[in-house]
């Protein structure tokens, strides 16, 4: 069982200090395939394929700040760690990653949440014995 408070995210290579969540879609343009005369869909056209997601910190996170305004890639890594014995038992890695906005909140507890929406070109995991990378074409 993965335990979301002794797992860890990392931006090129640094655990990021104050995370309180990531969140993240796969994003695949699809197209359905049509013919003349026939209502029904005939197949699917797959198109390009990305990655979006927010991460969430209490406070902010200075190597953000500096990537967000060099406008630099960079990598996350997420390993998922075991409760009890924090044995990393998978990973998710987004590559080339950038930083598309950046929200700073402050509530009336005097709490600081900076939330860092990315987009990143692949995502590949490491469940268990099970690889994906969703970036590869199927067959390749």
């Amino acid at each position: 069982m993965v335990s979301a408070n002794v797992s860890n995210v990392k931006c090129d290579g640094e655990v990021i200090p104050g995370l309180q969540s990531i969140d993240y879609k796969i994003v695949r343009a699809r197209k359905n395939v049509h013919a003349i005369g026939i209502h029904e869909r005939l197949g699917i056209d797959y198109g390009s394929m990305y990655v979006t997601g927010i991460l969430t910190v209490r406070s902010s996170y200075p190597q953000f700040e500096q990537l967000m305004s060099e406008e630099k890639t960079f990598q996350l890594v997420v390993e998922l760690k075991q409760g009890g014995t924090n044995a990393v038992v998978g990973t998710i890695s987004f590559d080339e990653c950038s930083l598309e906005s950046n929200r700073l909140t402050l509530d009336a507890n005097g709490q600081a949440i900076s939330e860092y929406a990315f987009s990143g070109t692949r995502i590949r995991s490491k469940i268990g014995d099970v690889e994906t990378d969703y970036g590869k074409i199927p067959g390749l």
